[in-house]
């Protein structure tokens, strides 16, 4: 019996431990994960749109498979989005704990561990709500590439501000994209 009450109260008292150091750990890296949230969030609105709009699509057509897929279910986008939150959460914890135990030693500011969590967290988020972006104003990229990639970024971002301008500038890269074909 005692046995099983020391390993209890063990585990309180480094739960009380590490709670102070995650404490402190969350208060440091605030900007970090309010910086995580606008970029989570994006992709929940951004996502729903091309969801929205796949939907339609699948319904004009008739596709009851597209439609099955892409009809809108509120528990799952936001037990998604919450799972994404939590995920990154612990990476940006964990960036900052290997900072604390390794970077801190070494004179290097242990945020960075954080830091570079919340860079890796951020570019895979950016990268599904830029996409749901592009989907969402019409423009498809052909090359995958980087430059393929800005090329419709800068598109679609044309496109929302004045649709013939951004149509005038598709053109233009798609006729750069021939004169490159031809030679």
């Amino acid at each position: 019996m005692t046995d099983g009450n020391m390993n209890t109260g063990t585990k309180a008292v480094s739960l009380v431990l590490m709670g102070n150091e995650l404490t402190a750990i969350i208060s440091d890296a605030r900007w970090l994960l309010i910086v995580i949230l606008v970029c989570v969030v994006a992709d929940f609105r951004y996502g729903w749109g091309e969801s929205h709009k796949r939907y339609n699509i699948a319904k004009e057509q008739g596709d009851r498979m597209e439609m099955h897929e892409y009809k809108w279910r509120t528990s799952r986008a936001l037990r998604r989005t919450v799972n994404k939150l939590v995920d990154y959460f612990i990476w940006v914890c964990l960036g900052m704990l290997v900072g604390w135990a390794i970077l801190r030693p070494l004179g290097i500011d242990y945020m960075l561990g954080g830091i570079v969590a919340t860079i890796i967290a951020v570019g895979c988020e950016a990268k599904s709500f830029i996409g749901h972006f592009i989907y969402l104003h019409g423009v498809r990229i052909e090359e995958k590439s980087i430059t393929g990639f800005l090329k419709a970024f800068t598109v679609s971002l044309a496109k929302k501000k004045n649709k013939d301008i951004g149509e005038a500038l598709e053109a233009g890269f798609n006729n750069e994209r021939k004169d490159n074909e031809k030679h």
